[in-house]
């Protein structure tokens, strides 16, 4: 998904003060932190990193990692991402 198809798709909610969050790790869900902005009423810029596409197989596993090349993703697209 990109910057646009979410703002689009997020735009598209007519509560526009409805809370946005994201699953937990192995429950509930949290709050959303972008850029790692510790104070939740910051307005930060997230922080665009470089993300290898599809290099997981296992089910627990997300399919993308964020790319820090100390490994390498032979092989594998490398795209800029926010994680949210």
């Amino acid at each position: 998904m990109t910057v646009k198809q979410l703002i689009e798709s997020l735009s598209k909610i007519q509560d526009q003060n409805i809370t946005v969050m994201v699953r937990g790790y192995e429950g509930g869900v949290d709050d959303i932190i972008i850029g790692n902005a510790i104070d939740n009423n910051t307005a930060a810029i997230p922080a665009i990193v470089n993300v290898a596409l599809n290099v997981n197989d296992e089910w627990y596993y997300a399919r993308h990692e964020v790319h820090n090349f100390d490994h390498e993703y032979k092989g594998r697209e490398i795209v800029n991402a926010i994680i949210l």
